[in-house]
């Protein structure tokens, strides 16, 4: 750069275009716009800032609402033998009526069992099996409450319409 361009540098290019010819370089003090470019990045961070909180802010509320509408259903209950004795160790199985699926567990001391994180819009069916004796079938259903308890007796009762 000669002494004349230097002359129609603005003021704070003047020593950084002596120093390197044809590249301009601006300094955070120097004025653009009125504004001065630290001025202008400390203001692009607060809005970089302020849109990360938003953003934050708007995913944990969407998490939240997710959270309240997906309530799980749990099914539980005992298996009973005819004198109202609670069966440990009796095969409970669960069906979901949408989808085919089964799942199966091992009823606990006093005849408990429990299947938790259900699908509230899904149809079920229980039984369940000790020595190969079952239970009746019972059915949720999706009309039913989020917490449903469902009994089922090995062997099954008799019903007296025969």
């Amino acid at each position: 750069m000669t002494g004349t361009d230097e002359a129609r540098a603005p003021s704070g290019l003047r020593s950084a275009a002596a120093g390197w010819a044809g590249t301009s370089v601006l300094s955070l003090a120097d004025p653009v716009g009125g504004v001065t470019a630290g001025r202008r990045t400390a203001r692009g961070l607060v809005c970089l800032l302020a849109l990360s909180a938003l953003q934050i802010f708007l995913c944990a509320d969407n998490a939240q609402a997710k959270k309240k509408q997906e309530i799980p259903r749990t099914v539980s209950g005992r298996v009973l033998d005819e004198a109202d004795n609670g069966i440990s160790g009796a095969v409970v199985e669960l069906t979901d009526l949408q989808t085919g699926k089964k799942f199966a567990t091992f009823s606990e001391e006093g005849g408990r069992y429990t299947f938790s994180g259900l699908e509230r819009t899904h149809d079920y069916e229980v039984k369940a099996s000790y020595k190969g004796a079952p239970s009746e079938a019972r059915k949720a259903s999706s009309l039913g409450e989020q917490q449903l308890i469902l009994n089922l007796r090995i062997p099954p009762p008799q019903s007296s319409d025969k």
